[in-house]
């Protein structure tokens, strides 16, 4: 078998700063750019988002930002919402309504931190949290 650049990709600078982070089946990361060498005093990082991800089975988006961007005097904020399921006037799920359409989220954890190691502690906590959670019932 020989070399192919494409082998080399989990060395490359995009891939050696991410934190390792344990992700259950049902969860879409939409996408992820934190870096764990990244220092708020550093100034560099900014993004609407830097991490965001989606459980559509149970409900839940998980956002990590950094505000304000760009700022050496900012912070990781992690939100956790929760979409509740569109429904029929009787009160049963809508499963016909795309997961993305305009229902009100409702914010049910939000954390902030200077540091990346309890930004990635949290983010870890709460994806396993929201992978078993109901909040609604049938």
């Amino acid at each position: 078998m020989s070399w192919q650049p494409h082998d080399q990709f989990t060395n490359s600078p995009f891939m050696r700063g991410l934190p390792p982070l344990r992700i259950p089946a049902g969860w879409q990361i939409c996408w992820n750019t934190l870096d764990i060498d990244s220092k708020p005093e550093d100034g560099d990082l900014g993004g609407s988002s830097l991490f965001f991800a989606i459980n559509e089975g149970r409900r839940f988006l998980i956002d990590a930002m950094f505000r304000p961007e760009f700022d050496p005097n900012g912070s990781f904020l992690l939100e956790v919402r929760y979409r509740p399921w569109p429904r029929t006037e009787k009160g049963r799920r809508r499963k016909d309504v795309p997961f993305n359409t305009g229902v009100d989220d409702e914010v049910v954890h939000t954390f902030e931190t200077r540091s990346m190691t309890e930004l990635v502690e949290q983010l870890q906590h709460w994806i396993a949290r929201c992978t078993v959670w109901t909040i609604e019932g049938h």
